[in-house]
């Protein structure tokens, strides 16, 4: 059967590739013309050809220096097959690593339509939701009054060492119990929600992976000041007991940015709720 031939310029067209990407590769004796015409110089490529071009295409889209692949293209068939099989195992990775990124811009915008979402603010409201996984870290003698930034330090160094990717949110839990200032309020942890669903091979003793439950909660939205905290709380505490609402005995208490532009001064919703049972 007679092979076809391509000019570099319908080469170029066919994958994709530049005429001067085509013409490197001619340079670095990469890949090369299957015939040049020597009064026109013209290139010309075979169509059996390509398929040379569509692995190299394919290695160097996965971070593969032409100066690997141009050895790869000497190795003998062993060789050959223990280097493709590396670079399977880069692309498994990046694969890996594509869909923990998929995973936290799901979670992102989930979280902002949720923020979004919250019409009421400074009023007891209820709604549903679905379960959120955390990672916590125990804390003692804490109140909205004195959070050292350590806690959050180590949250996010343990999420770097992890290679997992940080919140814009932080959240608290305490006991849900009647309180005439804030230093009553005492936190048992601190967490901040995780936006993929990474398992952590190993943490420190006072960690842990927990979830916030799916179901109804009772919220109050507010924004953040030490004085609008204790007036919030009391309204959401006073709200339960008036309608003798039978909740669980503690409260999740969640920061989140009310603006994400480093030009503008910080601002944050407090989003209080406790799950009904």
């Amino acid at each position: 059967m007679e092979e076809k031939y391509y000019s570099i310029g319908e080469v170029a067209k066919l994958t994709n590739i530049s005429i001067q990407t085509l013409r490197y590769y001619d340079q670095i004796d990469l890949f090369k013309p299957s015939h040049v015409d020597q009064k026109s110089n013209y290139r010309y490529y075979k169509e059996s050809q390509l398929y040379y071009l569509d692995i190299i295409k394919s290695l160097k889209f996965i971070g593969t220096s032409l100066e690997e692949i141009k050895a790869a293209q000497q190795f003998t068939p062993a060789q050959l097959l223990a280097f493709l099989e590396q670079q399977e195992s880069v692309i498994e990775s990046r694969i890996n690593q594509l869909y923990d990124i998929q995973q936290s811009l799901f979670k992102t915008k989930k979280q902002m339509e949720e923020q979004l979402a919250i019409n009421v603010i400074n009023e007891v409201y209820i709604k549903t939701e679905e379960e959120e996984r955390i990672l916590t870290i125990q804390t003692k003698d804490l109140t909205p009054n004195y959070i050292p930034n350590t806690y959050y330090s180590s949250l996010m160094k343990t999420l770097e060492m992890e290679n997992s990717f940080l919140s814009s949110r932080y959240g608290c839990i305490y006991p849900f119990v009647k309180s005439d200032s804030l230093d009553d309020i005492h936190y048992s942890h601190i967490f901040t929600p995780l936006l993929t669903n990474r398992y952590f091979a190993k943490l420190p003793a006072d960690m842990d992976v927990t979830t916030i439950p799916a179901g109804r909660y009772v919220c109050i939205a507010f924004i953040f000041t030490k004085e609008a905290y204790l007036k919030q709380y009391q309204k959401l505490y006073t709200y339960i007991e008036d309608n003798h609402l039978h909740v669980a005995p503690y409260v999740y208490e969640i920061f989140m940015p009310s603006n994400y532009s480093p030009n503008k001064e910080d601002e944050f919703i407090v989003d209080l709720k406790v799950q009904l049972l």
